[in-house]
């Protein structure tokens, strides 16, 4: 029994239909996952721009995460550094009530230094995730060590050598990051900073005095520390050179470099939801587009069956019937 349809047209309308099968297995597998293809080459045609987003992507998220992390670090600084103001500002307190009082040897002045310098020194060895915070690049090494720590001693003969050397373990490099594509910021401050000197000395001065200590001390100590506040101009008569930064101006700085950080993780995060709105449509499919497609899909399956039943039943027989 031989077909009337020829070989050629069978083997055509077989493949067409094939190619339909392929295509509602494709549309199923879209739209049970939800993409438009399991691999690039179901793509190709947007295959490098796809690649291309997502490395963007994964570079962004990585900027935002580093980012993060440093952020952390600077807010513990910021935390630690305003907790060094409360203390020395406490201090300064007990100063001007000593010297206003006849009777300092009441107020154990020399314990109370001794514990505000502890205190402070404390702070300014703060560790975050195995990094201590204010040694520079030294993350591995306590910045404050005051065993040993023999500052000049009184009286003071203007203009006074900085002593933080002496105490300071870490180094002077400024820790920077790469924010953003073409953005270095730097940031964190180190434990030598003139003001932090300034207030240790002037605590280490005031313990050393006894009680009650002696009118030289208390005021030298106290030009010290206002001039590490910020809240009058050095008194060089008393060993109070100025100093580069007071300690509202190290918060500043530390306030800046987290502006900066934001600034830098709020354009990161507009680029990052481009990037996924871009790759979703390059790579997620539109449910109703294909449901649509895959009800033509199977339509259009049904006849090149019902097509193919009929040709292969046909016979030289049949036809002549």
């Amino acid at each position: 029994m031989t077909r009337i349809a020829s070989f050629a047209h069978y083997q055509l309308t077989l493949g067409q239909t094939l190619n339909t099968q392929r295509q509602v297995l494709d549309l199923s597998i879209q739209i049970s996952s939800g993409q438009k293809s399991r691999d690039y080459h179901g793509i190709a045609a947007d295959a490098q721009r796809l690649v291309n987003l997502e490395t963007a992507h994964a570079r962004a998220a990585q900027f935002t995460a580093n980012n993060n992390q440093i952020d952390r670090r600077l807010e513990t600084m910021e935390t630690n550094l305003a907790q060094i103001f409360d203390a020395t500002s406490q201090f300064r307190t007990l100063l001007v009530n000593a010297l206003n009082s006849n009777n300092n040897e009441d107020m154990a002045i020399a314990n109370q230094a001794a514990n505000f310098k502890q205190e402070i020194a404390g702070l300014l060895n703060v560790e975050q995730d195995g990094r201590y915070l204010f040694a520079g690049s030294r993350t591995d090494t306590q910045p404050v060590e005051l065993t040993g720590w023999t500052p000049p001693v009184l009286p003071l003969t203007p203009p006074l050598t900085q002593y933080a050397e002496e105490y300071y373990k870490g180094d002077q490099v400024k820790l920077s990051t790469e924010a953003d594509e073409a953005l270095t910021v730097t940031y964190g401050i180190t434990a030598d900073e003139d003001a932090f000197e300034y207030i240790l000395r002037a605590m280490h001065y005031v313990e050393l005095s006894g009680t009650p200590a002696d009118q030289e001390t208390l005021e030298t100590a106290l030009a010290l520390v206002n001039t590490a506040l910020g809240t009058e101009q050095p008194n060089t008569a008393l060993g109070a050179d100025p100093i580069t930064h007071d300690l509202a101006d190290l918060r500043t700085l530390i306030g800046s470099s987290r502006r900066s950080i934001e600034s830098a993780n709020k354009r990161l995060e507009e680029f990052t939801l481009f990037t996924e709105q871009t790759i979703g449509d390059l790579e997620l499919v539109d449910p109703a587009e294909a449901l649509t497609r895959l009800s033509a899909s199977e339509t259009q399956l049904e006849a090149s069956y019902m097509t193919l039943s009929r040709l292969s039943q046909l016979s030289l027989a049949q036809f002549l019937r």
